[in-house]
């Protein structure tokens, strides 16, 4: 029963981690393409929890299906939650967002950072899923 609890928390742990590491670079892209690049800084660590907030509540359906797919089958590579990451991502664009336009750069700012969150979950939890395959071996 320890190591199911262990493993729920290193699973949230893991989405916060992904979610904060998307809004921050979400962030950088967002602040390094406007006039803010050299300004005020307060404004950028402000807006982190706030994006992050915003990210998390709306890919956290598409998220939640991958992680517990990855952790029924023990997946471990890395480029599965980073596709996973991108699948949301544009699951997330098509479903909430509805683009009317081809902002390309949008798309690609919004797809890179599903990829990164994809990432940091595997580099936190993902590397070790398989609720059930490790319960077996212990």
């Amino acid at each position: 029963m320890l190591h199911y609890l262990t493993r729920l928390t290193l699973i949230v742990f893991g989405f916060v981690a992904a979610i904060l590491a998307a809004s921050l670079f979400l962030n950088a892209l967002l602040i390094g393409s406007s006039e803010w690049a050299g300004g005020d800084a307060t404004f950028y660590y402000l807006t982190i929890p706030a994006f992050a907030a915003a990210i998390g509540y709306s890919v956290f359906v598409p998220a939640a299906i991958i992680i517990v797919y990855a952790e029924l089958t023990a997946w471990r590579d890395w480029l599965f939650y980073t596709i996973g990451g991108a699948a949301a991502s544009v699951i997330i664009i098509v479903w909430k967002w509805r683009p009317q336009t081809e902002d390309v750069s949008t798309f690609a700012a919004i797809l890179a950072t599903g990829i990164i969150g994809g990432f940091v979950y595997w580099m936190v939890s993902g590397r070790t899923a398989g609720l059930f395959d490790n319960a077996r071996a212990s």
